[in-house]
């Protein structure tokens, strides 16, 4: 074969496979994911990913929701914690106010808290599926911090406030928000409806502190 010939060849296959690439994004295989991603997924996964992957599918075969997107009320207090190391000067003087009106010396760490998964499940359901996206194609998961007891139970069984972040399974590192529009807050209330039920989130009632620990453990080493 001469060099036209096979200078031919190579260009046509490599468009078959530009062109199969391309249509491949409009193939979905389910609701999430095309055969682009799924091709993607079986190039560059690792065995640590396909376990996170499993992990999570399961947990979403356990707690379907909505196809729905809706978007999740934001509290009308901002009871949220901050690092005060990354504030203005005066935003940073408020912040230690409302800490230092806020005794944090009265909470009570919960002994009774979610894991990482069942946090995880409950803001699935919370966010009516949005995370879904973010846990499986941008490859974050879900880490709670320490927990307290809140005495906002709502005639629930229990209640207690945390903090969450998100860990980039790919960078070894946590981030602040998804890639995209940022539905989730960084602390939520967790509850059980009654004893030994799975947990429930909801919007963080209570003022708890900044999770440093959290966010030291999940820092790229």
């Amino acid at each position: 074969m001469n060099v036209k010939k096979l200078l031919k060849v190579i260009g046509i296959t490599l468009g078959i496979i530009v062109l199969f690439l391309i249509a491949s994004n409009f193939i979905w295989l389910n609701e999430r994911e095309n055969l682009l991603y799924k091709i993607q997924q079986y190039a560059t996964y690792s065995k640590e990913d396909w376990k996170n992957y499993e992990t999570n599918e399961k947990l979403l075969a356990e707690n379907p929701v909505s196809t729905n997107q809706t978007d999740v009320a934001a509290p009308v207090v901002d009871f949220h914690p901050y690092d005060v190391n990354l504030l203005t000067p005066s935003a940073k003087e408020e912040e230690l106010k409302k800490i230092q009106n806020a005794h944090f010396e009265n909470l009570v760490p919960a002994k009774n808290k979610p894991s990482d998964d069942e946090a995880q499940a409950a803001l699935i359901r919370l966010t009516k599926g949005r995370l879904t996206d973010v846990i499986i194609n941008q490859k974050l998961d879900i880490k709670i911090g320490k927990c307290y007891e809140n005495p906002n139970t709502e005639g629930n069984f229990n209640c207690v406030s945390c903090m969450i972040l998100l860990y980039n399974r790919d960078k070894k590192d946590w981030q602040e928000a998804p890639d995209g529009d940022n539905f989730l807050s960084n602390s939520y209330d967790f509850y059980q409806p009654s004893e030994g039920d799975i947990w429930e989130a909801k919007d963080l009632s209570i003022m708890i502190p900044y999770d440093y620990d959290l966010i030291k453990k999940y820092e790229k080493k």
